[in-house]
């Protein structure tokens, strides 16, 4: 498509602007309109800028790092060919180069923009592990205490089952001795002065009756 035709191109995307816009007011994206209107994205950048040049419109955001485009409608005046070829010979390197500058632009952007994306989940991975870890260091503290309390309590029962067994073996020697039926339990208490070894004579026989 020659470029002498872009005063075309211009005021066909002028009247995609214009139908998609609201109160003289264009936001959205550019590309599919311009897609709409028949233009591919050098063309539609051209278009634009010799729209902005004749005053036809005023770009007030471009749709870079995934923002909406937004364009003030001055005019709707079609463009002529010899408004085009006038704009078009003394700036046309200018143009050129102030694209690819854009272009440019828009790439640092976006990898500046991908490297901080990176940066974030990569510091959320890490903040996620670390937190993993702390759960599992936790659990393992905790089965480890669990595991202590029941050889604990096994030693305990150990303990208070040899406790009963010397306590019965105790009576019945009592008994051989002094003769007589077993000695009951509240004269044995009685007999006991030691408050802590009394109870613990009565958690004894309170396990075996």
């Amino acid at each position: 498509m020659a470029r002498t035709n872009l005063h075309e191109l211009a005021t066909r995307l002028l009247g995609a602007l214009d139908d998609a816009a609201g109160d003289g007011i264009f936001e959205g994206k550019l590309r599919a309109v311009a897609s709409t209107a028949g233009l591919n994205s050098v063309r539609s950048a051209e278009a634009i800028k010799l729209l902005e040049e004749l005053g036809r419109i005023e770009v007030r955001q471009r749709g870079r790092r995934g923002r909406d485009t937004i364009i003030a409608i001055a005019s709707t005046e079609p463009v002529r060919l010899e408004d085009a070829e006038k704009m078009l010979p003394s700036r046309a390197a200018k143009r050129t180069r102030l694209d690819y500058d854009d272009l440019g632009r828009a790439v640092i952007d976006r990898l500046l923009e991908l490297a901080r994306d990176d940066s974030l989940r990569a510091a959320q991975v890490e903040a996620f592990a670390a937190e993993i870890k702390q759960h599992r260091d936790r659990v393992t503290e905790l089965e480890a205490a669990l595991e202590e309390a029941d050889e604990r309590e096994t030693e305990l029962r150990i303990k208070l089952r040899a406790a009963e067994d010397a306590l019965g073996r105790a009576e019945e020697n009592l008994q051989k001795v002094f003769g007589g039926p077993r000695p009951e339990r509240d004269s044995v208490d009685h007999q006991v002065d030691d408050e802590d070894a009394r109870a613990v004579l009565d958690i004894l026989r309170s396990g075996r009756s």
